[in-house]
Protein backbone atom coordinates (compact mmCIF):
# COMPACT_ATOMS: atom_id res chain seq x y z
CA UNK A 1 0.00 0.00 0.00
CA UNK A 2 1.32 3.41 -1.13
CA UNK A 3 0.61 6.98 0.23
CA UNK A 4 0.40 9.88 -2.27
CA UNK A 5 2.46 12.66 -1.93
CA UNK A 6 0.25 15.33 -2.33
CA UNK A 7 -3.60 13.94 -0.79
CA UNK A 8 -1.89 12.01 1.47
CA UNK A 9 -4.44 9.40 0.41
CA UNK A 10 -3.37 5.60 0.24
CA UNK A 11 -3.39 3.47 -3.10
CA UNK A 12 -2.07 0.50 -4.70
CA UNK A 13 -1.48 1.37 -8.47
CA UNK A 14 -0.66 4.63 -9.50
CA UNK A 15 2.73 6.76 -10.88
CA UNK A 16 6.40 7.51 -9.66
CA UNK A 17 7.92 11.01 -10.50
CA UNK A 18 11.68 10.02 -12.16
CA UNK A 19 12.91 13.29 -10.70
CA UNK A 20 11.81 13.69 -7.71
CA UNK A 21 10.79 10.30 -6.83
CA UNK A 22 7.24 11.16 -4.95
CA UNK A 23 4.63 8.78 -5.73
CA UNK A 24 1.09 10.13 -6.70
CA UNK A 25 -2.49 8.37 -7.39
CA UNK A 26 -3.56 8.75 -10.77
CA UNK A 27 -5.72 11.39 -9.47
CA UNK A 28 -3.18 13.80 -8.02
CA UNK A 29 -0.62 13.32 -11.29
CA UNK A 30 -3.74 14.44 -13.66
CA UNK A 31 -3.22 11.53 -15.81
CA UNK A 32 -5.86 8.52 -16.10
CA UNK A 33 -4.82 4.87 -15.78
CA UNK A 34 -5.39 4.53 -19.32
CA UNK A 35 -3.18 7.12 -20.53
CA UNK A 36 -0.15 6.16 -18.20
CA UNK A 37 -0.78 2.88 -19.58
CA UNK A 38 -0.56 3.94 -23.48
CA UNK A 39 2.61 6.06 -22.84
CA UNK A 40 5.45 2.89 -23.06
CA UNK A 41 7.55 2.18 -20.86
CA UNK A 42 10.33 4.51 -21.89
CA UNK A 43 7.66 7.78 -21.27
CA UNK A 44 6.65 6.04 -17.88
CA UNK A 45 10.31 5.85 -17.13
CA UNK A 46 11.11 9.75 -17.91
CA UNK A 47 7.45 10.66 -16.08
CA UNK A 48 7.51 13.89 -14.26
CA UNK A 49 4.95 15.30 -11.70
CA UNK A 50 4.13 19.17 -12.65
CA UNK A 51 6.38 20.39 -10.03
CA UNK A 52 8.91 18.90 -11.17
CA UNK A 53 8.09 19.85 -14.85
CA UNK A 54 7.46 23.41 -14.13
CA UNK A 55 10.39 25.60 -16.69
CA UNK A 56 11.90 22.71 -17.11
CA UNK A 57 10.17 20.69 -19.80
CA UNK A 58 11.18 20.07 -23.36
CA UNK A 59 9.91 21.68 -25.73
CA UNK A 60 7.31 19.58 -28.74
CA UNK A 61 10.12 18.94 -31.31
CA UNK A 62 8.79 17.50 -34.89
CA UNK A 63 11.50 14.55 -34.55
CA UNK A 64 10.29 13.44 -31.40
CA UNK A 65 6.68 13.43 -33.05
CA UNK A 66 7.88 11.61 -35.92
CA UNK A 67 9.70 9.61 -33.81
CA UNK A 68 6.67 8.73 -31.61
CA UNK A 69 5.05 7.91 -34.96
CA UNK A 70 7.36 5.14 -36.13
CA UNK A 71 7.14 3.65 -32.94
CA UNK A 72 3.03 3.20 -33.07
CA UNK A 73 3.53 2.52 -36.83
CA UNK A 74 6.23 -0.78 -35.61
CA UNK A 75 3.63 -2.10 -32.92
CA UNK A 76 0.92 -1.60 -35.63
CA UNK A 77 2.36 -4.19 -38.10
CA UNK A 78 1.92 -7.22 -36.24
CA UNK A 79 -2.05 -6.21 -36.19
CA UNK A 80 -2.70 -7.84 -39.68
CA UNK A 81 -1.67 -11.18 -38.10
CA UNK A 82 -3.65 -10.26 -34.88
CA UNK A 83 -6.45 -10.10 -36.72
CA UNK A 84 -5.99 -13.35 -38.67
CA UNK A 85 -5.36 -15.04 -35.56
CA UNK A 86 -8.38 -13.99 -33.90
CA UNK A 87 -10.72 -14.72 -36.65
CA UNK A 88 -8.75 -18.79 -35.89
CA UNK A 89 -9.76 -18.33 -32.78
CA UNK A 90 -13.21 -17.67 -33.23
CA UNK A 91 -13.95 -20.23 -36.17
CA UNK A 92 -12.08 -22.68 -33.36
CA UNK A 93 -14.66 -21.23 -30.76
CA UNK A 94 -18.00 -21.89 -33.17
CA UNK A 95 -16.50 -25.48 -33.58
CA UNK A 96 -15.90 -25.74 -29.81
CA UNK A 97 -19.15 -24.34 -29.36
CA UNK A 98 -21.14 -27.02 -32.11
CA UNK A 99 -19.22 -29.71 -30.76
CA UNK A 100 -20.25 -28.93 -27.36
CA UNK A 101 -23.74 -28.70 -28.10
CA UNK A 102 -23.73 -31.91 -30.27
CA UNK A 103 -22.25 -33.29 -26.90
CA UNK A 104 -25.00 -32.07 -25.01
CA UNK A 105 -27.39 -33.69 -26.92
CA UNK A 106 -25.31 -36.97 -27.15
CA UNK A 107 -25.63 -36.43 -22.84
CA UNK A 108 -29.37 -35.56 -22.95
CA UNK A 109 -29.98 -38.85 -25.17
CA UNK A 110 -27.51 -40.47 -22.60
CA UNK A 111 -29.87 -39.35 -19.74
CA UNK A 112 -32.84 -40.94 -21.15
CA UNK A 113 -31.49 -44.13 -21.81
CA UNK A 114 -29.99 -44.47 -18.06
CA UNK A 115 -33.37 -43.31 -16.81
CA UNK A 116 -35.11 -46.22 -19.33
CA UNK A 117 -32.67 -48.54 -17.88
CA UNK A 118 -33.34 -48.03 -14.39
CA UNK A 119 -37.01 -48.09 -14.75
CA UNK A 120 -36.37 -51.52 -16.22
CA UNK A 121 -33.65 -52.36 -13.69
CA UNK A 122 -37.36 -51.53 -11.39
CA UNK A 123 -39.39 -53.96 -12.81
CA UNK A 124 -36.63 -56.65 -12.53
CA UNK A 125 -36.63 -56.06 -8.59
CA UNK A 126 -40.33 -57.02 -8.87
CA UNK A 127 -40.00 -60.11 -11.10
CA UNK A 128 -37.49 -61.21 -8.69
CA UNK A 129 -39.10 -60.21 -5.91
CA UNK A 130 -42.18 -62.06 -7.42
CA UNK A 131 -39.97 -64.91 -8.83
CA UNK A 132 -38.46 -65.65 -4.91
CA UNK A 133 -41.79 -65.86 -3.99
CA UNK A 134 -42.98 -68.41 -6.48
CA UNK A 135 -40.08 -70.59 -5.50
CA UNK A 136 -40.67 -70.10 -2.49
CA UNK A 137 -44.49 -71.44 -2.80
CA UNK A 138 -42.77 -73.72 -4.96
CA UNK A 139 -40.61 -75.42 -2.63
CA UNK A 140 -43.19 -75.61 -0.20
CA UNK A 141 -45.42 -77.27 -2.54
CA UNK A 142 -42.47 -80.03 -3.09
CA UNK A 143 -42.05 -80.43 0.52
CA UNK A 144 -45.59 -81.08 0.75
CA UNK A 145 -46.14 -83.23 -2.19
CA UNK A 146 -42.82 -85.19 -1.23
CA UNK A 147 -44.39 -85.59 2.27
CA UNK A 148 -47.73 -87.09 1.04
CA UNK A 149 -45.94 -89.37 -1.16
CA UNK A 150 -44.01 -90.29 1.78
CA UNK A 151 -47.07 -90.59 3.87
CA UNK A 152 -48.95 -92.51 1.43
CA UNK A 153 -45.67 -95.18 1.72
CA UNK A 154 -46.32 -95.75 5.48
CA UNK A 155 -47.46 -98.90 5.52
CA UNK A 156 -44.74 -99.83 3.32
CA UNK A 157 -41.79 -102.31 3.86
CA UNK A 158 -39.23 -102.74 1.27
CA UNK A 159 -36.87 -105.65 1.06
CA UNK A 160 -33.90 -105.77 -0.62
CA UNK A 161 -31.46 -108.24 -1.23
CA UNK A 162 -33.40 -111.80 -1.76
CA UNK A 163 -32.15 -113.09 -4.97
CA UNK A 164 -34.71 -113.51 -7.72
CA UNK A 165 -35.72 -117.10 -8.35
CA UNK A 166 -38.51 -117.85 -11.30
CA UNK A 167 -41.91 -118.45 -10.11
CA UNK A 168 -40.97 -117.48 -6.68
CA UNK A 169 -43.87 -117.29 -3.83
CA UNK A 170 -43.42 -113.66 -2.37
CA UNK A 171 -45.53 -114.88 0.71
CA UNK A 172 -43.61 -117.42 1.38
CA UNK A 173 -40.10 -115.37 1.37
CA UNK A 174 -41.59 -112.97 3.68
CA UNK A 175 -43.12 -116.17 5.86
CA UNK A 176 -39.29 -116.85 6.13
CA UNK A 177 -38.00 -113.62 6.90
CA UNK A 178 -40.64 -113.00 9.39
CA UNK A 179 -39.57 -116.81 11.23
CA UNK A 180 -35.62 -116.07 11.01
CA UNK A 181 -36.37 -112.45 12.60
CA UNK A 182 -38.78 -113.61 15.00
CA UNK A 183 -42.11 -111.49 14.01
CA UNK A 184 -45.34 -113.16 13.97
CA UNK A 185 -48.46 -111.88 12.56
CA UNK A 186 -51.34 -112.94 10.67
CA UNK A 187 -51.33 -113.11 6.86
CA UNK A 188 -53.87 -111.04 6.36
CA UNK A 189 -52.19 -108.23 7.54
CA UNK A 190 -50.65 -108.22 4.21
CA UNK A 191 -52.69 -106.17 1.68
CA UNK A 192 -50.52 -106.85 -1.03
CA UNK A 193 -46.82 -107.75 -1.97
CA UNK A 194 -44.93 -107.07 -5.57
CA UNK A 195 -41.28 -106.70 -6.80
CA UNK A 196 -40.40 -103.44 -8.11
CA UNK A 197 -37.35 -102.09 -9.75
CA UNK A 198 -34.70 -100.80 -8.20
CA UNK A 199 -33.02 -97.05 -8.91
CA UNK A 200 -29.48 -98.01 -10.65
CA UNK A 201 -29.76 -101.59 -10.29
CA UNK A 202 -30.69 -104.65 -12.09
CA UNK A 203 -32.21 -105.95 -8.53
CA UNK A 204 -35.64 -105.80 -7.67
CA UNK A 205 -36.92 -104.89 -4.40
CA UNK A 206 -39.61 -106.69 -2.62
CA UNK A 207 -42.55 -103.91 -1.68
CA UNK A 208 -44.77 -105.45 1.04
CA UNK A 209 -47.61 -103.39 1.69
CA UNK A 210 -49.67 -103.79 5.76
CA UNK A 211 -52.77 -103.25 6.34
CA UNK A 212 -51.35 -102.00 9.68
CA UNK A 213 -48.80 -99.53 10.35
CA UNK A 214 -47.89 -100.82 13.59
CA UNK A 215 -47.96 -104.26 12.18
CA UNK A 216 -44.69 -102.66 9.83
CA UNK A 217 -42.82 -101.01 12.14
CA UNK A 218 -42.82 -104.05 14.50
CA UNK A 219 -41.50 -106.05 11.18
CA UNK A 220 -39.02 -103.84 10.47
CA UNK A 221 -38.17 -103.63 14.06
CA UNK A 222 -37.34 -106.89 14.61
CA UNK A 223 -36.06 -107.54 11.17
CA UNK A 224 -33.13 -104.44 12.65
CA UNK A 225 -32.62 -105.80 15.47
CA UNK A 226 -31.22 -109.19 14.15
CA UNK A 227 -28.57 -106.99 12.52
CA UNK A 228 -27.25 -109.54 9.76
CA UNK A 229 -29.71 -111.51 7.94
CA UNK A 230 -28.39 -113.38 4.71
CA UNK A 231 -29.67 -114.98 1.82
CA UNK A 232 -29.09 -118.19 2.98
CA UNK A 233 -31.06 -118.03 6.44
CA UNK A 234 -34.26 -117.67 4.18
CA UNK A 235 -33.61 -120.96 2.40
CA UNK A 236 -31.26 -119.71 -0.66
CA UNK A 237 -28.74 -122.50 -0.17
CA UNK A 238 -24.94 -120.70 -0.18
CA UNK A 239 -26.58 -117.70 -0.85
CA UNK A 240 -24.57 -115.26 1.50
CA UNK A 241 -26.00 -111.92 -0.25
CA UNK A 242 -27.40 -109.39 2.21
CA UNK A 243 -30.63 -108.61 2.98
CA UNK A 244 -32.08 -105.38 3.97
CA UNK A 245 -35.67 -104.55 5.54
CA UNK A 246 -36.56 -100.80 5.77
CA UNK A 247 -39.10 -97.91 5.45
CA UNK A 248 -39.82 -97.14 2.02
CA UNK A 249 -38.93 -94.30 1.07
CA UNK A 250 -39.00 -92.28 -1.81
CA UNK A 251 -36.27 -91.61 -4.17
CA UNK A 252 -35.84 -88.27 -2.46
CA UNK A 253 -36.23 -89.41 0.95
CA UNK A 254 -33.52 -91.94 -0.09
CA UNK A 255 -31.10 -89.51 -1.33
CA UNK A 256 -31.46 -87.17 1.48
CA UNK A 257 -31.12 -90.43 3.95
CA UNK A 258 -27.77 -90.64 2.43
CA UNK A 259 -26.63 -87.17 2.63
CA UNK A 260 -27.82 -86.90 6.04
CA UNK A 261 -25.53 -89.89 6.62
CA UNK A 262 -22.48 -88.99 4.83
CA UNK A 263 -22.67 -85.20 6.61
CA UNK A 264 -23.65 -85.90 9.76
CA UNK A 265 -21.91 -89.20 10.66
CA UNK A 266 -18.85 -88.52 9.23
CA UNK A 267 -18.40 -84.68 9.67
CA UNK A 268 -20.42 -83.65 12.70
CA UNK A 269 -19.78 -86.78 14.55
CA UNK A 270 -23.66 -87.80 14.93
CA UNK A 271 -24.10 -91.37 16.23
CA UNK A 272 -27.34 -91.89 15.28
CA UNK A 273 -28.95 -91.53 11.95
CA UNK A 274 -32.06 -93.71 11.43
CA UNK A 275 -35.82 -93.77 10.07
CA UNK A 276 -39.07 -94.22 11.67
CA UNK A 277 -42.74 -93.50 10.59
CA UNK A 278 -41.01 -92.67 7.20
CA UNK A 279 -39.20 -90.07 8.70
CA UNK A 280 -35.38 -89.50 9.38
CA UNK A 281 -34.24 -89.31 12.68
CA UNK A 282 -30.62 -88.07 14.31
CA UNK A 283 -29.07 -87.90 17.13
CA UNK A 284 -25.31 -86.79 18.10
CA UNK A 285 -25.21 -88.90 21.34
CA UNK A 286 -27.19 -90.92 24.29
CA UNK A 287 -28.18 -88.03 25.54
CA UNK A 288 -28.50 -85.11 23.08
CA UNK A 289 -32.35 -84.09 21.68
CA UNK A 290 -33.99 -86.05 18.50
CA UNK A 291 -33.75 -84.14 16.00
CA UNK A 292 -35.89 -84.81 12.48
CA UNK A 293 -34.58 -83.67 8.69
CA UNK A 294 -37.05 -82.95 6.64
CA UNK A 295 -35.02 -81.55 3.84
CA UNK A 296 -31.62 -80.06 3.15
CA UNK A 297 -31.99 -76.82 4.51
CA UNK A 298 -32.60 -78.64 7.82
CA UNK A 299 -29.41 -80.95 7.40
CA UNK A 300 -27.95 -77.22 6.29
CA UNK A 301 -28.46 -76.04 9.60
CA UNK A 302 -27.23 -78.80 11.36
CA UNK A 303 -23.71 -78.46 9.10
Amino acid sequence: MNTCARCSSEFNDGVQCSSCKKLFDFACANITEAGYRKLGADRRAAWKCSSCRSGTEDPVSLDKIFSEILGMKRQLQSLPTLVEDVKAIKSEMQELRAACEFNNDKLDECANRIDAVESKFAEFDNLKEALKSTQDELMKCKLSLAAKEQWARLNNAEIKGVPTKKDENLFSIVESICKHIKCQFAKTCINYIARVPTHNSKEKSIIVNFANRYVKEDFVAAARSVKNIVASDIGYRDDVQRIYVNDHLTADMKNLLTKTKTTLKERLGYRYVWVKYGKIHVRQNDTSKILIINSDSDLNKLS
